[in-house]
């Protein structure tokens, strides 16, 4: 049974990327989607502030992705789930509880964050097709870990037994100095007002890079279905592909 939600049948294949800010997960999302498009395979793409959209390919630039609409649209969210209350045994609950934020503002946001992401894999497992999650919620847990009060690796294990595993797990990472620049530049392109509400800064986004391989690390030991790739190197998706084909051929209720 899924720990976010309970459903009649699974006839969904939900992909999860992960890994630091600037590490590709945008540039993995557009070209996986074009990959499996050429294979007849249609994808939703989910992303935490965004739910479900179903469209194959963003086209937008990171410069657009990232502009000020999407304050708009995390506002228009944000107030009905902060003043809700969290199912104690739900997965937002736990991992909110499990790992204390030293920041009340990173504690309302993360709150919003999980329970869309969970919202999100309620949605996806009730559905049938394809779906992948820019940033779902190992990414979650990576970044609850670096804002934590008291990090601890103990703590991410013991997450790591009640959160819903996906069909693939895609971890991301790249040089620590090709993650500065692109970080650097990000930083340069985005409004201050989107910096300020929405981003981690450089040095925490490096910080939030040793973080993910930390968990990419227990996530391998735990027997997670884990594929690595180097964003610095994001065309080759040849990897992901067969995973992706081979998982179709095993469940003929997601075939094409």
């Amino acid at each position: 049974m899924n720990a976010c939600s309970e459903t009649l049948g699974h006839t969904a294949m939900i992909i999860e990327l992960f890994g630091p800010p600037g590490a590709g997960k945008t540039t993995l999302l557009r070209g996986l989607c074009r990959e499996m498009a050429k294979h007849g395979i249609n994808v939703k793409t989910v992303n935490g502030y965004r739910l479900i959209e179903y469209g194959a390919v963003q086209d937008d630039s990171p410069e657009v992705r990232h502009a000020i609409g999407r304050i708009g649209r995390k506002i228009a969210t944000s107030g009905p789930v902060l003043l809700s209350t969290l199912p104690k045994d739900g997965v937002a609950a736990r991992l909110l509880a499990s790992i204390p934020l030293r920041s009340l503002t990173w504690s309302w946001r993360m709150k919003v964050d999980i329970a869309l992401l969970c919202e999100s894999w309620r949605q996806a497992q009730e559905s049938e097709g394809y779906f992948i999650f820019e940033e779902g919620l190992i990414q979650a847990l990576c970044a609850l870990v670096l804002l934590a009060r008291t990090p601890s690796i103990d703590v991410v294990r013991d997450c790591l037994t009640f959160l819903p595993r996906p069909d693939l797990l895609i971890q991301l990472d790249a040089p620590q100095e090709t993650l500065r620049r692109r970080l650097m530049d990000r930083h340069a392109q985005q409004p201050l007002l989107e910096v300020l509400l929405f981003e981690l800064g450089v040095d925490r986004g490096l910080r939030q890079a040793d973080i993910s391989r930390e968990i990419g690390e227990c996530l391998r030991q735990d027997g997670w279905p884990l594929i690595q790739i180097n964003g610095a190197e994001p065309h080759d998706f040849g990897k992901v592909i067969t995973r992706v084909l081979e998982e179709r051929e095993t469940a003929p209720s997601l075939a094409i």
